[in-house]
């Protein structure tokens, strides 16, 4: 599966089909790129907050509501993506099969 990352927006594609956009793309993308390079699947909340990369706001964002929202697409429309709860703040990526990144 191909998954396109456009920087401009953070938008996230599978295949040609749109996923999702904005901060939930990058963390997305930054999942991914972790799986990739380093072969991970387990992430933590307090990682992602700490990340400044993702460009989360300092008062109070909304982490968690992006995650469920993340989580939720990818249920819909992963194609295979797909994210579950670990334990308290942490979760694990799980891929069904070889993704194919691609930055734009």
């Amino acid at each position: 599966m191909v998954v396109r990352h456009f920087a401009a927006n953070d938008s996230i594609f599978l295949g040609d089909t749109y996923l999702i956009k904005g901060v939930a793309g990058a963390i997305l993308w930054k999942l991914l790129r972790d799986h990739r390079q380093l072969g991970r699947t387990e992430f933590s909340n307090r990682e992602l907050r700490l990340d400044p990369a993702l460009k989360l706001p300092d008062v109070c964002d909304n982490l968690e509501a992006r995650l469920l929202l993340l989580q939720r697409r990818l249920a819909e429309q992963g194609g295979g993506l797909r994210m579950e709860k670990t334990g308290r703040g942490r979760f694990r990526l799980v891929l069904a099969r070889p993704v194919e990144l691609v930055s734009s």
